[in-house]
C-alpha cells in the first residue's frame, strides 16, 4: 500500500479492538496502532466514567485529542489504525476534525455477540494490557446497544462472532489493499 491509511476500528467494550488493531498494524510500513482508551486514562483527577452521560464533553475532547494524534502520524506517512469506541455518534465530530485529511479513512465496527463481550471483558481482567478497562457488565450492555442498529454505517460492521482473529485481521488488511468497503468521507 503507497497511499497513507487511516483506519478508526471501534466496537463495544470486548469486541476485540485492541487485539485486531495491533495486528492490522502489523501487515503495514511504516504502521501504527494507537489505542484511544490511552487519553481516558492520562486524565488524573476529575474523570467521569465514559458511559456516564455526564461524560459528553470530556468525551468529546479525548476523540479530539486521539484524532490530533492519529492524524499527525497519518501525516508523516504511517498508515495509522486508531482503537477505541469512536461510535457513528461522533460523526459530525469525525467531520470536524478529519476535513483536511488526505489519507483514506476506513471505519470498521467489530460487532461480535453481547455474550462474546461480555464474556472477553471480564476474562481480559487477567491481561496488564487490559489494565482498569471496562469490566462491569451493565455499561458493557449500554455501550454494546448502542452499535446494535447503526443505519446507514451497518455496511461497516464485521460480525466477528464466528470469525477467529485472523481471519478478521485478513477481512480488513484486504479491505484497506483493495476495495475499500469500508471507506469513509467523515
Amino acid at each position: 500500500m503507497s497511499d497513507a491509511h487511516f483506519l478508526i476500528l471501534t466496537g463495544p467494550p470486548g469486541a476485540g479492538k485492541t487485539t485486531v488493531g495491533r495486528l492490522v498494524a502489523e501487515a503495514f510500513e511504516p504502521s501504527v496502532a494507537l489505542e484511544s482508551d490511552f487519553f481516558w486514562a492520562a486524565i488524573v483527577n476529575g474523570q467521569i466514567p465514559p458511559w456516564e452521560f455526564e461524560s459528553a464533553e470530556q468525551n468529546r475532547t479525548m476523540i479530539r485529542a486521539s484524532l490530533a494524534a492519529a492524524t499527525c502520524l497519518v501525516a508523516s506517512g504511517y498508515v495509522t489504525v486508531l482503537e477505541g469506541i469512536v461510535g457513528p455518534w461522533f460523526f459530525n465530530l469525525l467531520r470536524e476534525e478529519l476535513y483536511d485529511v488526505s489519507a483514506t479513512i476506513s471505519y470498521v465496527v467489530l460487532r461480535p455477540t453481547l455474550e462474546d463481550c461480555l464474556f472477553r471483558s471480564k476474562d481480559r481482567r487477567r491481561d496488564p494490557r487490559h489494565a482498569g478497562a471496562l469490566s462491569e457488565e451493565e455499561p458493557i450492555r449500554r455501550l454494546y446497544s448502542q452499535f446494535e442498529s447503526l443505519g446507514s454505517h451497518e455496511r461497516n460492521v464485521i460480525d466477528t462472532s464466528l470469525l477467529s482473529i485472523d481471519e478478521t485481521v485478513q477481512l480488513i488488511v484486504d479491505d484497506l489493499n483493495g476495495p475499500g468497503k469500508y471507506v469513509v468521507a467523515p
